[in-house]
C-alpha cells in the first residue's frame, strides 16, 4: 500500500504526529504544517497553495493516517546501506531486547510514536539479503541504530512491523511482567 505516508522518515512522521496532536494550532495551521512536511517544502511555499489544493492534500494525508493499521509489515528493509530484520514475534526476543524495550516506556500512542525509532532499533537486527543471516542483538549499538532509523527508515518500512509486534506482544508483556 503506497500512501502519502509511506516514504516519510520516522522523524517526519513524528513531527506530523506532534502537529496533529497540538491543541493550540488552528486547523489551517495544522494543514499547512503537515502538507509542508509531506511535500518536503518550506511552510511559506505551502502558504502559497490555494485553499482547495491544501485541503485536498491534507485530506489524502489524513485518509492515509486512518489506514495505518492496514499497513503490511516487511520481513526485511534496507536502511543505511544495510538489511534489517525486525523481530515481530515475542518468542524470538532476546533478554537484551526485552530489557531495552521495557526501558523505552512506550505505554500509550504518543509515546509509541515519539519512540518509534528506539522501538525499531530494539526490534531490528542487521542481516544479509541473500542468505537472510542475522547478527546477534547488540544493545551497545542501540542509540546508533535509533539515530539511523530516525533519519533514514521510512514509515512504509517500519510501521507494519512495529504495529504487529506491539499489538500481538501486548498479552505477552502482561503475562511476563504482570
Amino acid at each position: 500500500m503506497n500512501t502519502p505516508l509511506t516514504n516519510l522518515t520516522i522523524s517526519q512522521f513524528q513531527r506530523i504526529y506532534a502537529i496533529m496532536m497540538e491543541d493550540v494550532l488552528s486547523d489551517t495551521d495544522k494543514q499547512l504544517g503537515v502538507v509542508a512536511i509531506v511535500d518536503d517544502i518550506p511552510i511559506d511555499e505551502a502558504r502559497q497553495m490555494t485553499v482547495l489544493t491544501l485541503a485536498a492534500k491534507y485530506r489524502a494525508i489524513n485518509d492515509a493516517w486512518t489506514k495505518l493499521p492496514d499497513m503490511k509489515w516487511h520481513r526485511r528493509f534496507r536502511c543505511g546501506g544495510k538489511w534489517w530484520y525486525p523481530t515481530i514475534f515475542t518468542d524470538e526476543l532476546t533478554a537484551g531486547q526485552l530489557i531495552d524495550l521495557m526501558s523505552i516506556g512506550a505505554t500509550d500512542e504518543p509515546s509509541i510514536v515519539q519512540n518509534l525509532h528506539k522501538i525499531m532499533a530494539t526490534l531490528c537486527r542487521e542481516g544479509g539479503w541473500v542468505t537472510h543471516w542475522r547478527k546477534e542483538y547488540d544493545g551497545s549499538k542501540h542509540q546508533e541504530r535509533a539515530d539511523l532509523f530516525l533519519e533514514e527508515a521510512t514509515i512504509g518500512d517500519v510501521w507494519g512491523a512495529a504495529a504487529f509486534f506491539l499489538t500481538t506482544g501486548e498479552r505477552f508483556f502482561q503475562a511476563t511482567l504482570g
